[in-house]
């Protein structure tokens, strides 16, 4: 059997959790699978080739860099002109407009711009396309992989897919504690909040929280984690003075793994009350760490912590705070949330994700099931 990756986005130098999901899940795939051979397909021949494992792949960019705008908007579409695959991976939701592999799957990893309302005229433009684009390809697409059950409930909610057309295929994560510790100045003890500041993230409510728990005594600091940019990371800067607690809270940029590292190994608890993800790989790589969760009690995120974790509402701020204080003040949860949380962590696997992708991938690809 023949399989087309389509590999995208690769490269960027601040990889998000799309861009981690399909990389990580490729050489999940890879790790277990010496016998089919792999094309990864990439917009542009990447400037760092991806590293795989494995000899049983070729690259092959679709596209030259100086590639006209027509043909960088419909890149998808040179699909046809390339090797053929026996069944292909979208790693979005997005098959090309004029054209269709003969066997597709795409992933659906969380549909959050149909969940939170736009800030501006151009997300509500891109909202409406993106959604119409979702629709299409999605009903042509010959099965659907969701990466939890919520993103499969969702799928079927927000675009009425049937749910027997949808497989379920948890994620891995990435062991960020086995990373060499890259050290960052931060006032311990402290609580960890990591990921862009942005709505979806919640990262304003994690602010308020953090201000009552001050105003109940709470001792040490808050550490945000991730890019600021743009009018909610502006709300959450003038939060962090108008409540008094800019003594106390500390906002470092973006993170790379041997940074995570440092900061999971030091804090006194990650807190992550997200409004929406697809699956919410910092969990795990906190728990696997030996590190406290707090997170949301909604989305993917309370299936993914199970009993590990303590959940709260993430729209409020007072039951995080509560949270926040009981894991100051009661060593004991503490210890039993660090054992609950590696015996969790210890369930997820790139490899099992990658082997279960690749069952599905080889049900679409055998004409006698479809």
């Amino acid at each position: 059997m023949r399989i087309g990756i389509v590999l995208h986005p690769y490269g960027e130098r601040e990889p998000a959790g799309l861009a981690r999901t399909i990389f990580e899940l490729a050489r999940g795939m890879l790790e277990v699978d010496e016998k089919n051979e792999y094309l990864i397909f990439t917009k542009y021949a990447p400037i760092v080739p991806p590293e795989l494992p494995g000899k049983n792949w070729r690259l092959v960019p679709l596209l030259a860099r100086d590639s006209s705008f027509f043909s960088r908007m419909f890149w998808l579409n040179r699909l046809r002109r390339a090797a053929q695959a026996d069944v292909y991976l979208f790693n979005t939701p997005v098959l090309p407009l004029f054209s269709k592999p003969a066997r597709s799957v795409v992933l659906a990893l969380d549909f959050a711009y149909l969940r939170l309302p736009p800030e501006n005229i151009r997300q509500w433009i891109s909202k409406y396309l993106t959604r119409a684009y979702h629709t299409y390809s999605l009903r042509r697409a010959d099965r659907i992989v969701a990466i939890s059950e919520a993103t499969k409930r969702d799928t079927t909610a927000l675009f009425g897919t049937l749910a027997e057309r949808i497989a379920v295929v948890l994620c891995g994560f990435k062991r960020v504690c086995d990373a060499k510790e890259t050290p960052r100045d931060v006032r311990e003890p402290f609580f960890l909040c990591i990921g862009v500041v942005k709505q979806r993230k919640n990262t304003l409510a994690v602010v308020e929280a953090f201000a009552e728990y001050c105003a109940e005594g709470g001792e040490g600091g808050l550490v945000l984690g991730g890019r600021m940019e743009g009018v909610y990371a502006e709300r959450v800067r003038r939060a962090i003075h108008e409540r008094g607690v800019a003594d106390r809270a500390q906002t470092i940029g973006h993170l790379n793994d041997g940074e995570l590292s440092f900061l999971y190994r030091r804090a006194r608890a990650l807190v992550f009350p997200s409004l929406i993800e697809g699956f919410g790989y910092p969990i795990l790589e906190a728990m696997h760490c030996g590190l406290p969760v707090i997170t949301s009690n909604c989305s993917s995120l309370a299936e993914v912590a199970g009993d590990a974790a303590l959940l709260v509402d993430p729209r409020d701020p007072h039951a995080l705070a509560r949270a926040m204080l009981r894991l100051s003040r009661e060593p004991m949860l503490r210890t039993e949330l660090v054992s609950r949380g590696r015996a969790r962590a210890a369930q997820f696997s790139w490899r099992e994700a990658g082997s279960e992708m690749l069952g599905v991938l080889a049900e679409v690809a055998t004409p006698s099931v479809r």
